[in-house]
């Protein structure tokens, strides 16, 4: 509790950085202003034909105004405050064209789209830092005795797109829809802009047919079935091109260098789905809900992979890899009350099991402690770590399991911390659920309402590293410690899964 300075504690430096420091001697303010607009136009050309041209604009203008005063720990090369300044500017537009047709004959029905999307963002950013203040009462740039730094840059993306839909519907029981969609993007490589999309679904009413009319608790019951193709795009705006970065050069001069290695042939992610489904209604659909079983396999993942440095790089962005996910989703909606009260209920539950099953020989790794792997045959972000193989009773030493190859099996001799070296990592959790669920309950009554939900998952690992490392670490760092460091090892021969206490040792 004591700030940086107060004796008894350290006069120069805090442990940790006090947040109370942050409310007294520094600043930070963020300001924006965003409009959102929307307009269209509309007009019958003939009879069941329609022509709709919709424009839409995003507008963003961002400042961010900071001051750290001295007294902050943060300010180690600017004793005397530091200050910074930055803003953002957003300019986003998109335009939609389309017709629409719509034919009734017989017993069918006819709804077809054709159009165009066109979506453009620029975005302008700016940056300036100031350092050593008079005082903290001057807390604006053109105050610091140093314009210490400074940046500007600028973003685009853009993507155009043509799309074309059918639904046809035969006496209210048998459902058909086709589309395709052909988008380009300025974020991938010239030969491979453009990516095309196709999907097809079709539907069966069953409850609408003669043999389950006379089902009275029945109300709806259709069965489904759908496939189709969808892109990603969701990378940064220039991953594709050769970059260069200006510098300053030899003896102070302008120069540039090269800062990104070019990819001409990056293109869409692409990922194909199945997916089986049933609806239901019971009771004039008191008792409603959905099943479905789906298969994703993505392909072409666009993931930033090593390459050889002779290149001049150690990284680019390429399309690497096969992801696949297979999983099972289940709703079901009640209404419980229907009169002056009503309460409704829906539950729902989902899982699905997700495998990476080709990665062209990567090896991805992040998260805190880089424990997270991304790797073939198993699901993704799994945890790749020394197996902890609990304590020795002989004289408190944390130890883990060799796990080196021994004739294609794992080696489950133990080694302690000095041998820590020969230990090899292995998968040692999954951080995706198997079950992901869902309860809520919405009551209403003259005007009042009231919505109750739980949601959860369960069945996956949780990597507690990031705290546990301070908090689960024999009082080795002044922090506040988890309950089980309690049962420390303290006694030859006891059994325990919590090492020795050891003042700054592991």
């Amino acid at each position: 509790g004591l700030l940086t300075g107060t004796p008894p504690g350290d006069e120069y430096r805090a442990l940790y950085f006090n947040p109370f420091i942050a409310i007294e001697y520094a600043r930070y303010i963020q300001s924006g202003y965003r409009n959102f607009t929307n307009a269209y136009a509309s007009a019958k050309i003939l009879p069941g034909l329609n022509f709709r041209s919709e424009f839409g604009l995003d507008l963003l203008a961002q400042q961010e105004d900071g001051y750290w005063g001295s007294e902050n720990n943060r300010n180690t090369e600017a004793p005397n405050g530091i200050g910074e300044y930055n803003t953002a500017f957003v300019f986003n537009y998109n335009t939609n064209n389309y017709f629409t047709y719509t034919k009734e004959f017989g017993k069918s029905n006819l709804e077809a789209t054709l159009g165009m999307q066109y979506q453009k963002a620029t975005s302008n950013y700016s940056r300036v830092e100031g350092k050593d203040f008079p005082s903290n009462s001057y807390q604006k740039i053109a105050s610091a005795a140093t314009i210490s730094g400074g940046s500007t840059s600028q973003s685009q993306f853009s993507f155009l797109s043509y799309f074309a839909r059918a639904n046809y519907k035969y006496d209210d029981k048998y459902l058909l829809s086709l589309s395709l969609r052909r988008d380009a993007s300025s974020r991938f490589g010239k030969n491979s802009r453009e990516g095309y999309f196709p999907a097809a679904s079709v539907g069966w009413i069953l409850s609408n047919e003669n043999f389950l009319s006379k089902v009275d608790v029945l109300s709806f019951l259709k069965l489904r079935a759908s496939y189709g193709v969808v892109g990603n795009a969701e990378i940064g705006n220039f991953p594709q091109l050769g970059l260069f970065t200006g510098d300053a050069g030899y003896a102070g001069s302008a120069g540039q260098r090269p800062s990104q290695i070019a990819n001409p042939d990056l293109k869409w992610e692409t990922t194909k789905q199945m997916d089986i489904g049933l609806d239901f209604g019971f009771f004039n659909n008191r008792i409603s809900g959905e099943l479905d079983y789906y298969v994703k396999n993505t392909s072409g993942l666009l993931l930033n992979v090593n390459i050889p440095a002779t290149t001049g790089f150690t990284s680019q962005v390429r399309n690497v890899g096969k992801l696949e996910n297979k999983g099972v989703e289940f709703v079901l909606n009640t209404q419980n009350l229907t009169g002056k009260f009503k309460w409704s209920t829906n539950i729902n539950i989902a899982r699905n099991k997700g495998k990476v099953i080709d990665l062209d020989g990567q090896v991805i790794e992040g998260g805190v402690g880089s424990m997270n792997r991304v790797m073939e045959g198993q699901p993704v972000g799994v945890f790749y770590a020394v197996e902890y193989a609990g304590v020795d009773p002989n004289n408190g030493d944390a130890i883990f399991y060799k796990n080196t190859d021994n004739n294609g099996q794992l080696d489950k001799t133990t080694v302690n911390a000095n041998g820590y070296g020969q230990a090899s990592r292995v998968v040692v959790g999954d951080p995706n659920p198997d079950y992901i669920f869902g309860f809520t309950n919405n009551f209403s009554y003259k005007g009042f309402d009231l919505s109750v939900f739980f949601n959860g998952v369960t069945g996956n690992q949780i990597n507690i590293y990031g705290m546990g490392r301070y908090s689960s670490a024999n009082f080795r760092f002044e922090d506040n410690q988890t309950a089980d460091q309690m049962d420390a090892w303290t006694t030859p021969g006891q059994k325990t899964n919590i090492p020795q206490a050891r003042l700054y040792r592991n």
